[in-house]
């Protein structure tokens, strides 16, 4: 068996965009060259990769198991060539660096700020988005880390590091009735509208559970967002309505008031270092990590 990395990067690509064609061009390459690339690649497994019957393509279950191997082995080599790169340039680099909303603003900026002036010639690509997103883009190697809450099912290829602990509270306009009580249960907020993440998120979970173990009929959302920006929470402190907000988000903002919400157990939600299992981490990854954790405990 004699594996071409080139081979390896058209057989991604097939994947990813399901289209020989599509692939191709994305590889700048004929389609006639990335077929026969791709049928090099099933010679030398001796395993039929894809399915060409029909309309686009499709992953045999041998290609889908072959797949994670691929994604393994190209993260490898590209963060190989990377590193290498650093060296020949000294400590100056390209730092790949992913953030979701809930993050970017609270944690990683402040990082930034403390690890860019430290590197003149660093570059950093950010890239915003959906924890599950950032996720496959760390594990597919498109990615060096990513700070995002922490969710119990990650791929197997990713490893998470706490870095902070978040208390998740609810939240109203100072000038809200229920601001100027000094005690609340649940019952006290039956009837209210609220501000609330998506069904899917950690925050929105919690808060349900809590309603669910009460017996009461879970909070309406007047709004689903999908983190507490800026804007959210102006609206927050001019409206009747309610939310459940990170601890973090609110930071001094005068204008909203944290209810005294009696509940059996705090909500807790927790922030993590991704990065991949078994990864070779860079000078910058590194110093980057040690900028997190000191903007993690500043927070």
């Amino acid at each position: 068996m004699n594996l071409s990395l080139r081979d390896i990067e058209y057989f991604l690509a097939a994947v990813e965009h399901g289209n020989l064609d599509r692939a191709a061009s994305a590889c700048g390459v004929s389609q006639p060259a990335l077929s026969k690339s791709l049928q090099r690649l099933e010679a030398d497994t001796g395993l039929a990769l894809l399915d060409r019957s029909g309309r686009g393509l499709r992953l045999t279950s041998a290609g889908m198991v072959f797949l994670e191997h691929a994604k393994k082995l190209w993260a490898e080599y590209r963060d190989a060539v990377r590193h290498a790169m650093e060296l020949r340039v000294g400590e100056a680099g390209l730092l790949r660096v992913g953030a979701t909303g809930a993050t970017v603003d609270s944690i990683v900026m402040p990082a930034l700020g403390l690890l860019l002036p430290r590197r003149p010639a660093l570059r950093i690509q950010l890239t915003q988005g959906l924890s599950d997103d950032l996720n496959e883009q760390v594990a597919g190697g498109k990615l060096d880390l990513a700070v995002t809450p922490i969710y119990a099912d990650v791929p197997a290829a990713l490893h998470q590091e706490p870095i902070l602990e978040d208390r998740l509270c609810v939240a109203a306009s100072r000038n809200h009735a229920l601001a100027a009580r000094r005690k609340l249960s649940l019952h006290d907020l039956q009837g209210q509208r609220w501000i609330l993440p998506k069904p899917t998120a950690i925050a929105r979970k919690a808060l349900d559970a809590c309603y669910a173990e009460a017996g009461l009929t879970l909070p309406a959302a007047a709004l689903e967002v999908e983190h507490f920006s800026k804007g959210t929470l102006e609206l927050l402190a001019r409206s009747d309505l309610l939310a459940i907000v990170p601890q973090s988000a609110l930071l001094a903002d005068r204008d909203i008031a944290v209810l005294p919400l009696a509940l059996g157990k705090p909500l807790q939600r927790r922030i993590a270092l991704i990065s991949r299992h078994a990864t070779t981490w860079s000078p910058l990854m590194t110093e980057f990590r040690g900028a997190i954790l000191d903007s993690a405990r500043q927070a």
